[in-house]
């Protein structure tokens, strides 16, 4: 994805990163809406599926069926965009997804994330809240 985000921005410019961003959002959100009929459970304590061991470093710091707060200390994904020098297009491309997967799944939820590896943070710190 890195290499063909840079081919794409360098062909075409950021303006078609943009687009194949949020098409890429739209049809996860779409995706996440469709899932979630499927599922009974819509508080944000069903994100933490999303994190792995394997994938990720990380600490639940609050786990409710009102919030969910999740520190990420080393991301598979940002590990390698930040190698590939490709960080904007991992943000893009990967990170706006948990934004999709959101608001599709339920859209009384909101993520609020005021740190993302992606961006440079020294961690991705995840803040899913029900709001009523």
């Amino acid at each position: 994805m890195a290499v063909m985000g840079h081919l794409l921005v360098t062909l075409y410019g950021k303006e078609a990163l943009d687009a194949l961003s949020d098409w890429l959002y739209d049809k996860r959100k779409r995706e996440w809406m469709e899932r979630a009929k499927t599922i009974e459970d819509k508080s944000p304590e069903f994100f933490l599926r999303f994190f792995s061991n394997v994938a990720h470093d990380y600490e639940v710091i609050r786990k409710d069926k009102k919030v969910l707060e999740v520190k990420v200390y080393k991301c598979i994904h940002a590990e390698v965009f930040k190698r590939l020098n490709a960080t904007e297009i991992g943000y893009k491309l990967i990170c706006r997804g948990d934004d999709a997967a959101t608001e599709g799944f339920n859209p009384k939820i909101k993520l609020i994330r005021p740190k993302i590896l992606m961006k440079g943070d020294d961690c991705c710190h995840f803040i899913w809240k029900l709001e009523e």
